[in-house]
């Protein structure tokens, strides 16, 4: 979203926590409603220090008054340990991850969306990780139950065999990787993160030329559907001068490396991994 729009938006989520507070308390299951919306809003507009108070308000509440297994409460765990991924804090959202994984394994079965949506997150994780021979399995598991459950040409299918793909590539499974990925951007044709992707690979494989119109896609492609501060756009970016750099053009390289590392700074602060 905008953040513009973010920012319109904010008073009245603000307006309708306060109210919902001061009438119905602070453990009514609106008033958590309105707590989790808000700690959403906040993370939206890259206020993620904000955010957090707001995620742990929800999460302890709905514990003690829903319990651990409630569904309310497993997302309130998902979302925490969302944040503190999206935070760089990897060990601190891993038994988060893990709970919810396996509170959603043993009360929704293996093949319900929810827990294909935490199979994929556990995933994702190991994967930032380094863990890769760990995140394997999962996308494996995910990737298939979609496939069989919901067809090769659904968004969450596509979004699967992209991260198959993604995580093959970084194993150095090149071979593997392609057909994983171009099948993803061929049914998503114009989707900035598979086009990535895709150049990504061919870079690797030492197709500088052929990588890119592609990252050239991409990054434009972000800058106007996301805005210039966005994560998406950011990597975008930094894909370009990555590759810029490999093709020894390091006068172009280095504003694109300079505006990455300028936004950073202000939207995430000097310590941020």
């Amino acid at each position: 979203q905008d953040l513009g729009k973010l920012e319109e938006a904010r008073p009245l989520y603000e307006e309708a926590l306060q109210a919902r507070r001061e009438t119905l308390g602070d453990r009514h299951p609106d008033t958590l409603t309105s707590i989790n919306n808000m700690g959403y809003l906040l993370k939206d507009m890259g206020k993620l220090e904000e955010a957090r108070p707001l995620y742990e308000e929800d999460l302890q509440a709905s514990r003690e008054t829903l319990g651990d297994r409630h569904p309310h409460t497993l997302g309130s765990i998902n979302n925490m340990g969302l944040l503190l991924k999206e935070m760089g804090q990897l060990e601190d959202a891993r038994p988060l991850y893990e709970e919810a994984l396996q509170a959603r394994r043993e009360t929704l079965g293996d093949r319900h969306p929810n827990t294909l949506d935490s199979i994929n997150n556990m995933g994702s994780l190991l994967e930032a990780m380094s863990q890769l021979q760990e995140a394997k399995p999962l996308f494996e598991e995910v990737l298939q139950t979609r496939r069989e459950t919901l067809g090769n040409r659904h968004p969450d299918t596509l979004a699967s065999v992209n991260n198959m793909g993604a995580l093959l590539k970084k194993m150095g499974q090149l071979v593997e990787a392609g057909p994983l990925l171009e099948e993803a951007l061929q049914a998503q044709k114009g989707t900035s993160a598979l086009i990535s992707n895709l150049g990504l690979l061919l870079m690797d494989m030492g197709q500088l030329e052929e990588a890119k119109p592609l990252f050239e896609e991409a990054m434009l492609a972000c800058r106007g559907t996301l805005g210039d501060r966005d994560p998406h756009t950011l990597l975008s970016i930094g894909n370009m001068g990555g590759l810029l750099m490999a093709m020894d053009n390091l006068e172009e390289a280095e504003p694109l490396y300079r505006e990455v590392l300028q936004a950073c700074k202000e939207t995430l602060g000097d310590r941020h991994p």
